[in-house]
């Protein structure tokens, strides 16, 4: 065992402490507190999958950890899962699909993060998530639309990715694949999802006679054998009194976005760490057959980032307090080895409105900045990393016209009012032409002015957009007066939200965590965000909690001696 430590000292005031991994000799003969055969650290919906799974042996003890109350940054995404090949709600919602037309296009997204056959596993076992998690409580189902959104305030199953670009449509046949979770008892959608799919999830896993559910528990440091071999864990877990309720309170209010909004969660965080520092109490479990590690990514861990991604430091960070590397951490203090920490999915959506996408983006240099049809991290990956954190949409009158009406007619959640509020009397400027237009944003007039021309030159003369953007969301910018709204990452009412995307490495097959120095670490599997996964490379909406199903199924399978992925596929 060579552990990688970089890292370890990697704090902020809201970050859970790793400790160096502990080596004993003889497991059989330390003194535990509790014991189990699974434990899962981390419940957010690759940690859930992975308890419910591992607890369908009925012969294996499962503990589940969670340093809040469970869900973690799943439960407060959309709730999008990206799902296809055939799933139940594709069917009722008459959308032709098939494992080998969803696996064309994911190439696409996922580059070589993994292998053709991890992603053709992926697409065969997506097929039936949508049946497995309903046997838990979760929901899914139609209606089914086309229209080209962020978020299907109205819907439940729709183009959640890049499906419908060119290039999209060169690879595969274009289907709908994002699920979007629905409320348990019928009747329309009112909040973000994610609270609708973790909750009856959770509740199953507790309902489940042979799994134990510690909240309010951190893990502070894994214990391994004289060969490497996780053989346990120490926590340290708040027991319940005044100072648990006060933790659950402070972790409740930090999840809320208007709380993000407002700039309150820093006070928050830092009454949820005092409350861990002074209440809680060690616990150290035995683990006989592995730890699966899902406790998120690092994007609440600044110091950790400004090594890795320094780049998007301005963005802002989408999770919990306990998305701040400490799973990452746990499995280098093991010889865990690690990939694309330098990645993250920074996501600025030019939609909806959909009267968006007919703008033309520029950067600081005036020149284009990104294909505005694109899924919103292709655009956020243009503002940090050839923008430097900026950008604007340019617009004609008419188009402004187009874009105030539409948002004027949306049916819009409370956070997306006050957003839209924001861009439309804040973040967008106006002048008779687009000479002065520049001024105002401060970027070069000539340059930008080169820029417009060429793109209605082109419209014009009926040539393909050079950046793939299709017919219908072409026009030409020319009726003044123009107007450019700020698509930059220093907006604090229209933030650019990002997760890093990066990991453990992991064994494609079974999630079993890779040494680095090769081989595979015994006892340790990871998953979701602690591990690199199928949405490591581009992210499309809901790409990161399908590979959450899968990565968390396919520990469980490994660990119950199925093979792993194999075992979702011959299901």
């Amino acid at each position: 065992m060579k552990p990688d430590n970089r890292f370890l000292g990697d704090l902020t005031p809201t970050s859970n402490e790793v400790e160096p991994a502990e080596v004993i000799a003889d497991p059989d003969k330390a003194a535990w507190d509790e014991e189990c055969d699974v434990l899962v650290v981390g419940v957010g919906l690759a940690g859930v999958c992975a308890a419910l799974r591992a607890s369908e042996d009925s012969s294996l003890k499962v503990i589940a950890i969670d340093r809040g109350e469970g869900g973690g940054a799943s439960k407060l995404s959309g709730g999008v899962i990206y799902m296809g090949g055939g799933t139940k709600a594709q069917r009722e919602a008459g959308v032709e699909d098939d494992p080998e037309n969803m696996a064309k296009y994911l190439e696409f997204e996922t580059g070589n993060i993994v292998s053709s056959e991890t992603v053709r596993r992926f697409a065969n076992a997506s097929s039936r998530f949508q049946d497995w998690l309903e046997t838990y409580g979760a929901r899914f189902g139609g209606p089914v639309t086309d229209e080209k959104t962020s978020y299907p305030n109205q819907h439940s199953l729709y183009y959640s990715g890049n499906e419908l670009t060119v290039p999209g449509r060169e690879l595969a046949t274009p289907a709908p694949r994002g699920h979007r979770a629905k409320p348990e008892g019928g009747g329309e959608p009112t909040k973000l999802s994610g609270q609708y799919l973790l909750p009856p999830l959770i509740r199953s896993m507790e309902a489940k006679p042979n799994v134990r559910f510690f909240r309010q528990t951190r893990a502070t440091m894994l214990i391994a054998d004289e060969a490497g071999g996780v053989v346990g864990i120490e926590v340290r877990r708040i027991p319940p009194g005044i100072a648990a309720w006060k933790h659950k309170k402070a972790w409740g209010l930090a999840a809320n976005i208007v709380a993000g909004i407002m700039g309150l969660t820093e006070k928050l965080y830092s009454t949820i760490t005092s409350v861990e520092k002074e209440k809680a109490k060690t616990v150290r479990i035995r683990v006989r057959k592995g730890v699966v590690l899902s406790a998120g990514g690092f994007t609440y861990n600044r110091t950790m980032m400004a090594k890795t991604a320094p780049a998007y430091l301005t963005s802002h960070p989408l999770g919990t307090i306990a998305d701040d590397g400490s799973g990452i951490k746990l499995g280098m203090s093991v010889g865990g080895a690690t990939g694309s920490l330098d990645t993250v999915s920074a996501w600025k959506f030019l939609y909806q409105p959909e009267s968006w996408v007919k703008s033309c983006t520029v950067g600081p240099d005036g020149k284009r900045l990104v294909g505005e049809e694109y899924y919103g991290a292709r655009t956020g990956e243009a503002v940090f990393e050839t923008g430097g954190g900026k950008g604007w949409m340019i617009m004609d009158e008419p188009l402004h016209q187009m874009v105030v009406s539409e948002i004027a007619s949306m049916n819009k959640m409370l956070f997306q009012k006050i957003q839209f509020r924001a861009i439309e009397k804040d973040y967008t400027v106006s002048a008779p032409t687009l000479e002065g237009l520049a001024a105002k944003i401060g970027i070069p007039a000539q340059e930008m002015q080169a820029t417009i021309d060429a793109y209605n030159q082109r419209i014009a003369k009926g040539e393909p957009d050079p950046l793939g953007k299709s017919e219908k969301y072409r026009r030409t910018i020319d009726k003044g007066p123009f107007h450019a709204t700020d698509i930059g990452s220093s907006l604090k009412l229209s933030p650019i939200p990002a997760l890093t995307m990066g990991g453990l490495l992991v064994d494609e097959e079974t999630g079993q965590v890779r040494s680095n120095e090769g081989g595979l670490v015994a006892g340790l599997y990871a998953a979701g965000r602690t591990a690199v996964g199928v949405c490591s490379h581009y992210y499309v909406s809901g790409l990161s909690l399908g590979d959450c199903v899968f990565s968390g199924l396919r520990a469980a399978e490994a660990l119950r001696g199925n093979g792993g992925s194999a075992a979702l596929i011959a299901e």
